[in-house]
């Protein structure tokens, strides 16, 4: 990866608030701002946790629903 594409990935990562850069001299020092990552991590998981629930219900449902067609269908077969 050149200069410049590194570069521009920190100045990315700098205004999405992920990276803290301190200057001295001619060195640019980097440091991770984590909280911006804990805030979208709380949120993916709560968001995760709602979705779980949502997908075991219509799991069930389905599941449900595979029973008693299996049951009609068991039901039609026999004189």
């Amino acid at each position: 990866m050149s200069l410049n594409s590194v570069s521009k990935h920190i100045r990315i990562l700098e205004r999405a608030g992920l990276v803290r850069r301190r200057v001295s001299g001619r060195d640019h020092f980097l440091s991770l701002q984590a909280a911006p990552l804990d805030a979208a991590a709380a949120w993916m998981q709560r968001e995760r946790a709602a979705w779980d629930a949502r997908l075991d219900k219509l799991e069930a449902a389905l599941r449900a629903e595979d029973a008693i067609e299996k049951a009609k269908a068991k039901s039609r077969r026999k004189p």
